[in-house]
């Protein structure tokens, strides 16, 4: 059950991929298409919820363009996360990331700090069925400033050592995310065992020439959230990305098209079928 659980909810989070995608028989998928339906916002705008047609499958509460609280809604069941964001000044010093079950199956607590204003570091804890476990982050760029890795060290179990590393590399073109590959391995006497390394890595294609609408939200809460979904890296892309294709380790790739209709802001406005809605709200 709680497996099973976990699943859901991790797919929730990942909602901008799993219901996002577009129906469309294009490859690439038509990203030129626009419409004037719903309602007109000309000046400023802020990401406010994404709807499925039945339910706000993401909703997002600001106050004077300061995300405040994200809602991660699973599209088939009644499961929650809820993001509760905190700042210092204009910058998100805190996530806290809480599932809707009893025992919580995800309830983690990621604290963030920076150097020269740019996010540098992560801490993460984590309270699962009465289990600690902690992971410390280090972001780190590229000569041009543009993200390039993030290396995960986890402590799992209450461990005083580290026992599990993750490495997320990151290719850009321009400002979009075109490939992240996911390297986890067994630590053993604080050093990373190339020995038990898996490799899963994302390629994001086809990108648009529009607004990304997350870009009207904070990068770094979507850096975050691409650590738990790491699928959602494209998430801090400036675009809208058209293709998304999955290589596991063991199997073939999975490709998987979007596409978008726009506003004559060329802000996306739905999926092609019209089923996904993006709402923003004014600024």
């Amino acid at each position: 059950m709680t497996k099973k659980y976990l699943f859901s909810t991790l797919a929730a989070l990942a909602l901008g991929f799993v219901v996002s995608c577009d129906n469309t028989t294009d490859d690439p998928p038509n990203q030129d298409k626009t419409t004037s339906g719903g309602v007109t916002i000309t000046g400023p705008r802020i990401l406010s919820k994404i709807n499925n047609g039945t339910k706000d499958i993401e909703e997002y509460i600001t106050t004077g363009g300061a995300l405040s609280q994200a809602f991660m809604r699973d599209a088939a069941s009644t499961n929650t996360l809820t993001a509760t964001v905190t700042y210092s000044g204009s910058k998100v010093t805190a996530i806290k990331y809480q599932d809707n079950v009893n025992p919580h199956v995800v309830d983690n607590l990621y604290a963030l700090t920076y150097t020269s204003g740019k996010l540098s570091g992560i801490t993460m804890d984590q309270t699962i069925l009465g289990t600690n476990n902690h992971s410390d982050f280090t972001v780190l760029y590229d000569a041009n400033g543009e993200l390039y890795r993030i290396v995960e060290k986890k402590k799992l179990g209450g461990s005083t050592s580290y026992t599990h590393y993750v490495e997320a590399k990151y290719t850009f073109s321009a400002s979009n995310v075109v490939k992240t590959e996911y390297t986890t391995m067994l630590m053993s006497g604080g050093n990373p065992d190339p020995s038990t390394a898996s490799t899963i890595s994302y390629t994001y294609e086809n990108y648009d020439s529009k607004v990304n609408p997350y870009t009207t939200l904070p990068k770094e809460y979507f850096i975050v959230s691409s650590t738990l979904a790491q699928i959602n890296a494209y998430m801090i892309s400036s675009n809208n990305v058209g293709k998304i294709t999955i290589q596991n380790p063991l199997g073939p790739p999975i490709s998987v098209p979007k596409g978008y209709l726009y506003d004559s802001q060329n802000y996306p406005t739905s999926d092609q079928a019209q089923i996904i809605k993006y709402i923003y709200k004014p600024l």
